[in-house]
């Protein structure tokens, strides 16, 4: 009767926790779902609030081709940019609102609007790029990412980042120099020309010095030297200051997410809420501040370990902080 009493017990414990698995398991569910749905609904918004600037970007765009004073050419920049930082704030809304992220940011202190900066971060997830952009909006000059030139050709979104005097740049491959020596320089001529503008203005240009996402096979394939990153390419960040006609100094972030599941899908849905953002400022050292930078041998060998040195103490600032 024991043997029976206690076996009834056991069934009735099984029966029970069959129950609670069952009921969490349709509530995991429900909530997988719910994401997507919000998701979906954040990605509706960021597209309406992209088409809807986008129109006055285009028309701006357009305007400023044909302008043939600089003077006003100024004043349309200005106003293209007061769009764009508006395009910010509206995404801003429905991360803080809809998202409600939990990003802590350390060491990022309010540096002046007048200045030039050179920006460089740590590359995980699309998600970085709206991260930057929420903590430095209206505190810095609006942020100007490196982007490849098949890119300007992109309907309607390529002559808004044109519109936004985006650096479009000229990349040409080993094998492409060796089949065409007289392409040999044109990148950074290239660059020269886009940077030129640069002095009407105070900008900050944003370089993911890693120069693509990070993954645990590329991280592999690399044999990278550092635990949470990519090796850095000084080569892009070289040119740049070779090519600013301004430069004063270097915002360095680092960013940490708890979550493994990084894709922009993953942002939207929510799951990449806990984030960790460690910014510091940077003084650029004098001898780097030359135009023959990017082709002096022993001067770029000397900024590369000065750059990997700040990989360094980057990669253990990740250590030191991962969730």
């Amino acid at each position: 009767e024991g043997i029976l009493t206690y076996s009834t017990k056991v069934k009735n414990i099984l029966k029970k926790n069959r129950r609670l698995c069952g009921k969490k398991l349709r509530g995991q569910k429900k909530e997988g779902k719910i994401s997507h749905i919000k998701a979906a609904f954040c990605f509706l918004l960021l597209c309406i609030n992209t088409a809807t600037l986008s129109i006055f970007l285009i028309f701006a765009g357009i305007i400023k081709i044909v302008l043939p004073i600089q003077s006003l050419k100024l004043l349309l920049t200005r106003f293209i940019i007061k769009v764009g930082e508006l395009w910010i704030d509206i995404n801003n809304l429905w991360i803080k609102f809809i998202l409600k992220p939990r990003w802590t940011v350390e060491g990022f202190e309010e540096m002046d609007k007048r200045s030039w900066y050179l920006s460089l971060s740590n590359h995980q997830s699309w998600a970085d790029i709206f991260i930057v952009q929420m903590i430095t909006n209206r505190k810095v000059p609006m942020l100007k990412f490196f982007m490849k030139f098949v890119l300007i050709y992109v309907p309607v979104i390529g002559i808004c980042w044109w519109a936004l005097d985006m650096p479009f740049l000229k990349r040409y491959s080993k094998d492409q120099l060796e089949k065409n020596p007289s392409l040999r320089g044109k990148d950074f001529a290239s660059m020269k020309r886009s940077f030129k503008k640069y002095s009407l203005y105070p900008i900050s240009v944003f370089s993911f010095t890693e120069g693509t996402r990070f993954t645990e096979q590329k991280h592999k394939d690399q044999n990278s030297p550092y635990n949470n990153l990519l090796k850095p390419k000084e080569r892009g960040l070289a040119a740049a200051i070779s090519t600013m006609p301004r430069l004063d100094k270097i915002i360095d972030f680092t960013i940490i997410y708890e979550s493994k599941k990084r894709s922009f899908w993953d942002f939207l849905r929510g799951n990449m809420n806990n984030a960790r953002i460690f910014v510091q400022s940077l003084d650029i050292p004098d001898k780097f501040k030359n135009d023959q930078l990017h082709e002096n041998d022993g001067l770029r060998k000397e900024f590369k370990d000065w750059l990997n040195e700040i990989w360094h103490k980057k990669d253990k600032l990740i250590n030191k902080n991962k969730f």
